[in-house]
């Protein structure tokens, strides 16, 4: 079993995200239970872990009893038949269904049919739809009716990372919940948890740069935590910088200080040597854009202005990401874009061009006066245009 799997998230407290933390505990204090909830991140954040704790929330014996109806409710205990079987994923009542591959009309009727049923063994049948996005236009329809009017021994739990693919009046029939990346000290809570869990050595400074050169995602942050205990013994620094293909600060700011002189030589040599390191080019454009927009900030915040051509790389950086992706060669796009803005700067430099653009309050421009031509004057014409056009 992986380490995601192993050691995903089981109770509430569990939760790494902070804010889906939160809002699962104002729940928990309200006692209130909404029939539908919407689950909004990117992948690998836990959203199908979360649903299935609200499933053990309405169904654990702790919450459900006549006496505990409409009062606080407490954590799942985990050793009861229905947090047991949620666990294992034997439940009958908890059906987690992948929109993916079934998102039609016929399959969504099939639903509303089986959800009139009884429970067949816990106290709440939930229904959990992962990328529910993907549901076609009629099924989104037939789901709505049924969103609508639940049976009230029902719950759904729909989890989508594209939430403007569904429709608003889906949306607005359930309780949003959004996920969002998380940030490094999240990762780091829940990579030192897996750590300690397997007993794995590895330093706290590898720790901080595995967690800070992920993407915000506990699911890759766990796969690489399980590729680095399989290749080495006591985890350092190093081997994480290995693996990861990190692009250290300093070469990015060399990179970009060639750029800046106009040396489009070490340019071409620095992107040579990253690629023979086999760096990441996403890993690299992120780490150029990071730099690019610290420089941007400090610029208006001393009001010294936005350097032109830190401005222009900055638009170039994020428009050649599409091409980088379909390239054979995903290094080459990036490189052309880093030459080319050397070449302009040291063009620039040659030319005696000021590269600032001064920061000055915006002025109130007087309206500018439009001549218009008048109709009779337009209508005259029309005649002796169309004895031309007549063969």
């Amino acid at each position: 079993m992986s380490y995601y799997q192993k050691y995903r998230s089981e109770k509430v407290a569990d939760l790494d995200l902070v804010s889906v933390r939160a809002a699962f505990g104002t729940m928990m204090d309200s006692g209130k239970i909404a029939h539908a909830y919407l689950l909004v991140g990117p992948r690998g954040l836990g959203k199908t872990s979360a649903a299935r704790i609200l499933a053990k929330l309405i169904n654990c014996e702790k919450n459900y009893s006549k006496e505990k109806l409409n009062r606080k409710l407490v954590e799942p205990c985990g050793e009861c038949d229905a947090c047991v079987s949620i666990k294992k994923g034997s439940a009958v009542d908890v059906m987690e269904i992948d929109a993916a591959s079934h998102r039609g009309i016929d399959d969504i009727r099939d639903l509303r049919e089986r959800v009139n049923l009884a429970p067949a063994a816990l106290p709440k049948k939930v229904y959990i739809i992962d990328e529910v996005h993907m549901l076609t236009t009629e099924a989104f329809s037939a789901l709505l009716k049924t969103l609508e009017e639940p049976p009230e021994q029902v719950m759904f739990v729909l989890a989508t990372t594209e939430a403007h693919k569904v429709p608003e009046t889906i949306i607005s029939r359930c309780v949003r919940i959004n996920f969002t990346k998380a940030t490094a000290a999240e990762l780091m809570t829940s990579l030192s948890r897996a750590a300690k869990g397997e007993g794995l050595k590895i330093d706290e400074e590898a720790l901080v740069i595995l967690a800070t050169g992920l993407d915000g995602s506990f699911r890759e942050g766990h796969k690489l935590l399980e590729q680095l205990a399989n290749r080495y013994g006591p985890i350092t620094a190093e081997n994480v910088g290995e693996v990861l293909k990190l692009v250290s600060n300093s070469r990015v700011e060399a990179i970009l200080t060639a750029v800046d002189a106009g040396e489009t030589d070490k340019v071409v040599g620095q992107l040579c040597e990253l690629e023979a390191e086999g760096v990441e080019v996403m890993s690299l454009i992120t780490k150029l854009l990071l730099v690019l927009q610290a420089r941007l900030r400090k610029g208006v915040e001393s009001k010294e202005g936005w350097s032109r051509s830190a401005a222009r790389l900055t638009r170039k950086l994020v428009e050649v990401v599409p091409r980088v992706k379909i390239s054979p060669l995903p290094l080459l796009p990036l490189e052309m874009v880093l030459v080319e803005a050397a070449l302009s700067n040291r063009q620039s430099e040659n030319g005696g061009r000021k590269e600032l653009v001064q920061m000055e309050p915006a002025r109130v421009l007087p309206p500018e006066r439009k001549t218009k031509m008048d109709f009779d004057q337009v209508v005259s014409g029309w005649p002796e245009l169309l004895a031309r056009l007549q063969p």
